[in-house]
């Protein structure tokens, strides 16, 4: 209600009131052009990568190509994607999905067909809209080889491979829950001068060839020392949630042990666990990593790596570097960099 100043003469006190009612600013509501600009300026500042986003702890500069959440279920490391996709309609629609990275996988990565039931054949071009200036590509080959991980996160949608991953330097970083795309090519990347002894420079090599065709298996292995193992590499695993040792690996006297046990269990019709055994030693570049994680569980060698020219020793996976703050992909240099 509008406020009356009485003054003691009746005479104005009419006048007073209809002044106040004409010099009292006039309250308009906001249009809804100005309401659909600020909510177009929220949505560009929060999804345009600019300077001040791209900046890294560990990075002094660099050209931040996509920044994705990450989240963990039952051990395994997702990342929440953009994928533009069509609904049953054909109408385009963009929807949050989740993927693994695996540099096991030597393509760009595979997906989830919607119906498991119909023979999908050939890759399948994805568009990751990443921002509203830059939409990335993935050359995905449809398989069911990883359908279980569903059972897990219903949004899984499929992996993002080695020729996706060595595309760009790759920051993971376990203490943000975030992982961040930089690009190779547009600005030379520059490393805080910390890193020099603040992590654990690994070479990394993707030399393994194929015996049967003598052609490439372009993946990611270090060179490692863990004895009384048998010297050799160990592979890259980021799409997996347990450290194995290959029984292949292990010094002769153990390896007939399990053989003994494994043989016992066959003939009793029990289900074979091979156990795990405790590392007191696992060098990565001359550094000891085995108290980070020293447990390790006892594998067969996987169809994948049977064919190789490598001394397989096992894997490193998510339960050995998630104890350390971040993982860095350096591929100009062909570095993985562990942050103490």
């Amino acid at each position: 209600m509008t406020q009356i100043e009485i003054i003691s003469t009746p005479d104005y006190s009419k006048f007073n009131q209809m002044s106040k009612k004409n010099t009292e600013p006039r309250r308009s509501k906001p249009s809804l052009r100005i309401i659909l600009s600020i909510i177009a300026f929220i949505w560009l500042s929060a999804s345009t990568p600019t300077s001040a986003q791209s900046k890294s702890q560990y990075l002094k500069n660099g050209v931040l190509v996509a920044r994705f959440p990450m989240h963990f279920t039952n051990g395994y490391m997702f990342i929440s994607v953009p994928v533009i996709d069509t609904d049953i309609y054909g109408k385009a629609v963009t929807l949050t999905r989740s993927f693994l990275l695996d540099p096991a996988a030597s393509n760009e990565g595979s997906y989830i067909p919607d119906d498991s039931l119909i023979n999908v054949t050939g890759n399948h071009r994805f568009y990751l809209p990443v921002s509203s200036q830059r939409t990335l590509t993935a050359d995905l080959v449809p398989t069911l080889g990883k359908l279980s991980i569903k059972r897990i996160d219903t949004s899984f949608f499929g992996v993002l491979g080695y020729s996706f991953i060595r595309r760009y330097i790759t920051i993971i970083n376990f203490f943000e829950r975030s992982v961040s795309f930089y690009s190779v090519s547009e600005q030379e990347a520059q490393w805080d001068q910390r890193l020099d002894t603040a992590a654990i420079h690994v070479p990394y090599f993707d030399d393994a060839i194929l015996n049967h065709c003598n052609c490439p298996f372009p993946t990611m292995w270090f060179d490692v020392k863990a004895p009384p193992l048998k010297e050799g590499r160990i592979h890259f695993s980021l799409a997996e949630r347990q450290s194995v040792i290959f029984r292949q690996a292990l010094e002769p006297r153990t390896q007939k042990y399990i053989e003994e046990e494994f043989r016992k269990d066959s003939i009793a019709g029990k289900k074979t666990n091979l156990g795990g055994i405790e590392l007191a030693t696992f060098e990565l570049s001359g550094v000891n990593i085995a108290k980070r994680n020293p447990r390790r569980t006892i594998d067969n060698l996987p169809p994948i790596f049977r064919n190789l020219n490598l001394s397989i020793t096992g894997t490193i996976a998510m339960d050995v570097l998630r104890h350390f703050p971040a993982v860095i992909i350096d591929p100009t240099r062909s570095v993985v960099m562990l942050v103490k």
